[in-house]
């Protein structure tokens, strides 16, 4: 039998209810139940049509994320079984989803313990009421750590990971490296095993020098309480690095489906469309909903 392949998959699901903070290129927003129910029709069958492409590779790492993944529901069962379907996911191959706290219930939760998912992201953007007002329209804060304790179990699991943001202007009479700080040592001292953190959109920027004060407090924050940069941005407690991350930066192989995918093999890069109706329509289809193939080194 010929050795596989080792490779990373990216699956994407570029949907978000609100994304004033980050103002993302290519998000999808508001909430569409009959819109998400067919993406995550085509994203299935997209991952069916490639059973024959992919039986030589061996997936070690999986990222549910272009968005807030966490917004399929049930649909991320139904994509992970298929994928597992498809090709050969190795055993303890971790599978991390950027996630909302607003999506995680009795519900929910069932199809994403069936989906194997090992670590939550929640895109919380702040821990810290004063700013978690203005950057985060989605979630309640206060909803966090019953969500942690009764639903991850992250006290046991190292289930939970964090998105923080930094960058953006305090509010008039505030001190925005101050609020931010609090909001890195509120992470430090959670349940956390994972803590990425991301800038706001130019159009909630603050000047490059405050931005640069703020990311400084928030390093120190989290290094100072357990946490080491493991690659820019991302931080970790031991033993908790983001296995898909550490290979995105290696340059591993990479299978990628959904909008906006890449898939990087045998010397090629090809790119999926980031249009939805394109997609939706023909996603079983390579030529169809490929925006680019080129050459890599």
């Amino acid at each position: 039998m010929a050795e596989k392949r080792d490779v990373i998959a990216q699956v994407r699901v570029p949907f978000c209810v609100s994304d004033g903070a980050l103002q993302r290129e290519g998000m999808i927003l508001g909430w569409d139940s009959a819109r998400m129910n067919a993406y995550v029709d085509a994203l299935v069958a997209e991952i069916e049509a490639n059973a024959g492409q992919f039986d030589d590779c061996r997936v070690r790492a999986v990222h549910l994320g272009g968005g807030v993944a966490s917004n399929a529901g049930a649909g991320v069962a139904r994509i992970m079984r298929a994928l597992r379907q498809t090709c050969e996911v190795a055993d303890g191959a971790p599978v991390t989803m950027r996630s909302s706290i607003a999506n995680v219930s009795g519900a929910t939760m069932p199809f994403f313990r069936r989906a194997g998912v090992t670590r939550f992201d929640f895109e919380m953007l702040s821990l810290n009421p004063v700013d978690f007002v203005r950057l985060n329209r989605v979630d309640n804060l206060n909803d966090l750590p019953i969500i942690c304790d009764h639903f991850l179990h992250a006290y046991a699991n190292d289930t939970l990971g964090l998105v923080l943001a930094f960058g953006h202007a305090a509010p008039e009479g505030g001190d925005g490296a101050l609020n931010v700080r609090r909001s890195a040592l509120a992470a430090a001292r959670s349940h956390a095993v994972h803590v990425e953190l991301v800038q706001v959109a130019d159009a909630h920027a603050a000047a490059p020098e405050e931005a640069a004060r703020q990311l400084d407090d928030m390093r120190d924050a989290l290094t100072e309480h357990g946490f080491a940069e493991y690659l820019p941005l991302r931080f970790a407690r031991a033993g908790h690095e983001d296995a898909f991350a550490m290979r995105v930066a290696a340059g591993a192989p990479q299978i990628g489906f959904g909008l906006g995918a890449v898939t990087r093999l045998d010397g090629a890069e090809s790119v999926n469309t980031r249009d939805l109706a394109r997609y939706v329509a023909a996603s079983a289809d390579f030529a169809a909903i490929t925006d680019e193939v080129r050459a890599i080194a």
